[in-house]
């Protein structure tokens, strides 16, 4: 019994890594975009940035959430069995999306904030203008429900997708 207790244990661990790269990685990338477009408000290439690297994180989150929901089709069949009905499957998904965007912002945003104003103040200085980063609060403000909508809005495909599933035909194959 101890030996499925310490595989299970290795793997929540190696789960729960790879998770929080993840959102660190989604947080870094819109805390730099954030910091990048605050920099220079008339500068579309700062703009342009920001919009890429949301994209990156959205299209992220899309597989992040897809691939979790092919992985533990087993577990929201046994759900499912127990008695959840769709509304509470997709529930489940929109919860696990806001709860990894909601680390990723909490972690990520602050990181990618002073990443991002000391690569201005780099970029500034060797281009031999004075640097003046400046930061709005109101950005920084709008930006965390801004990325919470946008994550419960791409979790509703993984959400109908993980509703859809049938648990005889997952739970056959054991």
């Amino acid at each position: 019994m101890t030996a499925v207790r310490a595989c299970w244990a290795s793997q929540l661990r190696a789960r729960g890594r790879a998770w929080l790269s993840l959102a660190l990685l989604l947080g870094l990338a819109g805390g730099v975009a954030l910091a990048a477009a605050a920099q220079r408000p008339a500068d579309r290439t700062a703009l342009l940035l920001a919009l890429l690297l949301g994209l990156v994180a959205v299209a992220t989150l899309a597989h992040t959430l897809l691939t979790s929901i092919r992985r533990r089709r087993r577990d929201l069949a046994v759900l499912k069995t127990l008695g959840f009905v769709r509304r509470q499957v997709a529930a489940t998904v929109a919860s696990q999306a806001t709860a990894l965007v909601g680390l990723a912002l909490v972690m990520g945003v602050p990181l990618g904030v002073v990443l991002g104003r000391w690569a201005w103040v780099l970029f500034a200085r060797q281009l031999g203008v004075l640097p003046e980063p400046t930061l709005s609060a109101v950005i920084v403000a709008a930006t965390v429900p801004a990325a919470l909508l946008a994550a419960n809005l791409v979790a509703t495909v993984p959400a109908r997708t993980a509703a859809r599933t049938r648990p005889a035909l997952v739970l056959r194959s054991e």
